[in-house]
């Protein structure tokens, strides 16, 4: 009987325990991918200390104040604040400060949300201000012409070859550059879906150097290979970038004969100057200022701003 009773504890035991981790990750697992989030969103890099810890630290720069609520109700609530409800017309945070950058200077700056709210004080006043998070970037929202701090927005869908012009915001050179060297640029038009803004004038963006190909004999030029990796949209979404057939035939389309071709694309010169104002004999140098389009590489949800000019 001992033995039975014995053999009923372990055999519970085991069951127990393999059954808890699993329960305990469907639980926790989604609140500490919460966390890191936010942490990223708003640091830039995920905090140390325990998941309690972490939410005071959150709430206490976001909020000024520390909620009394479970703590699953607060990773929630901080979460949705920071991500937005679009069906309900309520912007993100991270929505409300590209808003903010982007009507202040036609940029985005991207980056640690703290960093940036803390860069545009200073712009605007001199020096940081003091307060939480929420309330100082509600005053921006005032300075951007948005008195209420209320910025109405819709989820909507950016379709899959959407075209539109980016500007290079970083040179490049067949003497300079190396493959693997980052690519940086940023949208040189506001770009809607109907009436709903989803990449501002400014919005920046990536890419990478692919490949150099350096002049060769014969007269051969040089080439620089550029893949373009994403865009921000107004919302923080990455966007993913490609430059196909309806990108070239909108290049072409602008710059006709006095275009450029450099790896793929057709690029124009910066202020209107296209052709040979930035190709020297063999050697390929792109300047800041320089233009080119690319398209959406694939269909992607995001918040927009609903907004006219």
């Amino acid at each position: 009987m001992k033995r039975k009773l014995a053999t009923l504890l372990l055999t519970f035991v085991f069951c127990f325990t393999m059954v808890v981790p699993g329960f305990a990750n469907d639980v926790n697992l989604p609140v500490a991918d919460k966390i890191d989030a936010m942490e990223k969103l708003l640091y830039g890099t995920e905090q140390s200390g325990s998941l309690i810890q972490r939410m005071d630290s959150l709430e206490d720069d976001v909020y000024g104040a520390i909620t009394t609520d479970a703590i699953l109700d607060r990773v929630d609530n901080m979460y949705d604040y920071l991500e937005g409800t679009p069906e309900n017309g309520e912007a993100s945070f991270a929505t409300k400060l590209n808003v903010v950058e982007w009507r202040m200077n036609e940029s985005m700056s991207g980056g640690p949300a703290k960093n940036r709210v803390e860069a545009t004080e200073k712009l605007l006043f001199g020096q940081v201000q003091t307060g939480s998070l929420s309330g100082r970037l509600e005053e921006l929202l005032k300075l951007a012409s948005y008195s209420d701090g209320n910025v109405p927005v819709q989820q909507v869908t950016l379709p899959k070859d959407s075209v539109f012009k980016i500007a290079f915001t970083s040179e490049m050179s067949t003497k300079m550059s190396r493959q693997g060297d980052t690519v940086n640029f940023k949208a040189a038009d506001n770009l809607y879906v109907n009436d709903v803004l989803v990449l501002p004038k400014g919005a920046t963006g990536v890419g990478v150097v692919k490949k150099v190909v350096q002049p060769g004999i014969f007269g051969k030029d040089g080439r620089i290979d550029i893949t373009f990796t994403y865009i921000y949209g107004v919302d923080g979404t990455k966007i993913p970038l490609t430059v196909g057939e309806l990108a070239k035939q909108k290049a072409e389309s602008i710059a006709g004969a006095a275009g450029v071709a450099i790896g793929g694309m057709i690029i124009l010169g910066p202020v209107g100057v296209v052709g040979g104002a930035f190709v020297k004999g063999n050697s390929v140098t792109i300047p800041v200022g320089c233009e080119t389009y690319v398209q959406t590489s694939e269909d992607v949800s995001l918040q927009g701003v609903v907004y006219s000019e």
